[in-house]
């Protein structure tokens, strides 16, 4: 029996998964039947699709590998009451993580976040509110100087009710800036 492996083993050999698809079953089996292939001919080509679209970046690891174990992964079991086990599916499916990754994020201080069920178009929609805002607050700016040209005591009040508003959309707009900052790294997670 030869053991040294031919170059082309690992490639010949079949990689198997097994994906709790959460509902997506019948519509899967119902667009492969339209395009008239196989689930797993259409399953295999989309993930190709995505391999090679994503083949320039590079995601980063949740956990930090212990190269003494070469980045295996092993499987533990734990015993935790069943509300907490029941929270921690919920979290983990609404993150679209793993409950294994879940938890090792948990461990590493990264705790997964859920994805918005339209995460692209929430970030689109941040983006053109946080856009608004600077408008806003630009407006608001000059409103300000067109107050302070006047002298009268009455306008005083409305300049402290405007500058006032105008930190508080500040205070937002730095906020919103770290936060587009978070949701954009995490579309590469």
């Amino acid at each position: 029996m030869d053991t040294t492996a031919s170059p082309n083993a690992r490639r010949d050999r079949r990689d198997r998964i097994t994906v709790d698809l959460r509902g997506l079953g019948l519509r899967l089996h119902q667009l492969s039947a339209a395009r008239g292939t196989t689930v797993a001919a259409l399953t295999r080509g989309t993930v190709a699709a995505l391999l090679e679209a994503h083949a320039a970046e590079s995601t980063p690891a949740l956990v930090t590998e212990d190269p003494t174990y070469g980045g295996r992964t092993l499987k533990t079991t734990l015993r935790i009451p069943v509300t907490q086990a029941l929270i921690l599916s919920r979290r983990a499916r609404a993150s679209n993580v793993s409950q294994g990754i879940y938890v090792a994020g948990l461990i590493d201080n990264h705790v997964p976040h859920p994805v918005p069920v339209d995460y692209k178009q929430a970030v689109v929609a941040l983006s053109f509110s946080t856009d608004q805002l600077a408008a806003l607050c630009t407006d608001l700016n000059a409103f300000i100087r067109l107050l302070t040209r006047g002298s009268s005591n009455e306008l005083e009040k409305y300049r402290a009710t405007i500058r006032s508003l105008a930190d508080e959309v500040r205070r937002h707009l730095k906020a919103d800036a770290a936060l587009l900052a978070q949701l954009k790294a995490r579309d590469h997670w």
